[in-house]
């Protein structure tokens, strides 16, 4: 039994607020219930000092998906990816209520929903079945609407009290093979949605792992306003030993299959084909100490219509040298005009996507030596006059001894005459008419610059730095209309401002001090801005520095003490005194 209390204080600021303190105490704990079975349990957790996100101006059609930072939820969590069904960013994550509202009425909500407590049990018995059971609750949480004429507000659920549940059963068996079964539910507090979804997994390996067969099946359930049931299977065929491999592989996925309430997943209501074949070397050669060759093909069609979703075909080379230097290069085809379901966000409509290719490369230079240097340009061009993409990640890193370690990377993304949905509204004129939906021919830059240090006081100490700025735009050229047929066309009676310019800036400098075994203290200065407008400032320059100088910006100043408490030590050395 280990049992670690911490405590927090944080001191917030912001220009133009007042500066306000708030204390956090809590406690984890760890407990051995026999050899092979592990406790984990948070009590009022406390995640203010886990890594910030990195987020972007998504004008896609789906979210985006963010990386676990938070500790709990990362560690000896290998049991609960079985199947891929399980997305912890969900608990905690933004609400997932959307409350009507009036005419002149707007909401403000907060941005993610406070975490309860929670706790995960995991181990595996002597006969191969692993166990995984992980249980969090969070709480009821409100937003506050404000009529903006009045001025009157009123408060409603954006998210009830909400309890997350996942279950994991996995067998092993010949030492090389697994069957899992997975089962994810979120049960909502009173009238609001549910969801349940189970999951069957294989991993079955020849004994001699000659030969792979992967695959699983998955059936959701959401009661909700209208309940839906969704089907989901993928099966995979490999070779997996010599130097020639291959792999053959299709996936099935219904309408309304949605294990989005603890899960993630963008695609649905489609079936593909996917194969792939590759050379490797499986020894270090003269010149390299790896070589692999791959080639893939991969076609998806939309279940309904058995249009073309996606079709491509894809080659890349990745390599090592003697020297430790990495080089990579790849090229996919799109070869056939292909019809997208996602971006018009409208059920049974999709638009036109043309024939493209795509070039990528990168080198990464030997981590060893006191300089080295990671470059990846990227490029796409479609068969479309003007429509085309190019990248490029520029990293350089410098260790000036063996405590001090900086690393630099600027990303340049730009995008000319992409094709984007930005808008749709009822056609009043005829209900029979389908939703009137709009496009825009824009074009979108987008930079970053992201900067990180650590230096290593002593093998106790020490110091990390890590800071992101990151802009992006899209500016619109003209506006069109997304015919029937998936064909877009001029639509010059729209004339809303629909330009879209994100910035933002992250900054995070700490502090870390082992000061007995298992207990930490640390210290986090944190200041971080982010604004969103339909004004776009091509003045880089003055877009950075403005953000920085308004009353967005926010500081924040945290110290938290962990102890590490190994109860025992603790009765053993009261034994002894008495």
């Amino acid at each position: 039994m280990f049992f670690m209390p911490y405590a927090s204080y944080y001191l917030n600021a912001a220009d133009g607020q007042k500066t306000y303190g708030t204390m956090k105490g809590g406690m984890d704990i760890k407990y051995g219930i026999n050899d092979a079975f592990t406790l984990d349990a948070i009590l009022i957790p406390d995640f203010g000092q886990a890594k910030y996100d990195d987020q972007i101006l998504n004008l896609g059609p789906f979210e985006q998906q963010f990386n676990e930072n938070r500790a709990f939820f990362t560690e000896g969590t290998d049991l609960f990816n079985k199947g891929n069904m399980f997305y912890s960013r969900r608990i905690g994550g933004t609400p997932s209520v959307e409350p009507d509202l009036n005419d002149n009425e707007e909401i403000e909500s907060p941005q993610s929903v406070n975490l309860i407590n929670a706790l995960k049990i995991s181990g595996r018995t002597k006969k191969g079945l692993g166990v995984g059971i992980l249980n969090a609750v969070t709480e009821k949480t409100f937003g506050t609407i404000k009529d903006t004429i009045t001025g009157e507000t009123r408060r409603e659920i954006v998210e009830p009290l909400t309890n997350y549940n996942v279950l994991v059963l996995d067998q092993r068996f010949r030492k090389n093979s697994s069957v899992s079964l997975i089962n994810t539910n979120v049960s909502r507090n009173g009238h609001y949605r549910d969801s349940n979804v189970t999951g069957l997994a294989w991993d079955l390996n020849t004994k001699a792992n000659t030969y792979n067969l992967y695959g699983n099946v998955k059936y959701s359930t959401i009661n909700d306003t209208e309940d839906k049931n969704g089907f989901y299977s993928t099966i995979t065929f490999a070779e997996t030993s010599g130097n020639y491999r291959y792999s053959l592989g299709s996936d099935f996925v219904t309408k309304d299959f949605d294990p989005n309430d603890l899960g993630i997943n963008f695609y649905k209501n489609y079936y593909n084909f996917y194969g792939n074949a590759n050379y490797r070397i499986l020894n270090p050669t003269k010149l390299f100490n790896t070589f692999r060759i791959n080639y893939n093909m991969y076609s998806e069609y939309n279940k309904d219509s058995g249009k073309v979703q996606e079709f491509n075909i894809n080659a890349n080379l990745n390599l090592t040298t003697v020297k430790n230097n990495y080089y990579g290069m790849g090229i996919t085809v799109f070869p056939v005009e292909m019809y997208d379901y996602y971006e018009p966000r409208t059920d049974n409509r999709y638009v036109t996507i043309p024939r493209k290719f795509d070039f990528w490369g990168s080198i990464s230079t030997n981590y060893n030596y006191k300089f080295a240097l990671d470059l990846n340009p990227t490029l796409s061009v479609a068969d479309e006059p003007g429509r085309a993409a190019f990248g490029v990640d520029v990293g350089p890193r410098y260790r000036f001894n063996d405590k001090l370690l900086l690393t630099y990377t600027f990303s340049l993304l730009k995008k000319n005459n992409n094709k984007g949905y930005i808008d749709s509204y009822d056609n009043d004129d005829n209900e029979n008419t389908p939703d009137k939906i709009v496009f825009a021919n824009r074009d979108v830059t987008t930079y970053a610059n992201t900067l990180a240090g650590k230096y290593a006081i002593n093998s106790a100490m020490t110091l990390n730095l890590a800071v992101r700025q990151y802009w992006s735009s899209a500016e619109n050229k003209n506006i069109l209309e997304l015919e029937p047929d998936g064909i877009l066309v001029p639509y010059t009676e729209y004339t809303e401002n629909k330009n879209s310019s994100f910035y933002s800036w992250n900054a995070d400098l700490s502090y870390s001090w082992w000061f007995a075994p298992g207990s930490q203290l640390s210290a986090l200065y944190r200041n971080n801005a982010s604004n969103f407008e339909r004004i776009i400032d091509k003045d880089f320059k003055h877009s950075v520095t403005g953000l920085l100088t308004n009353d967005s910006l926010k500081h924040i100043f945290s110290i938290s003490v962990k102890y590490f408490i190994d109860y025992n030590a603790l009765r053993n050395k009261a034994r002894k005194r008495a």
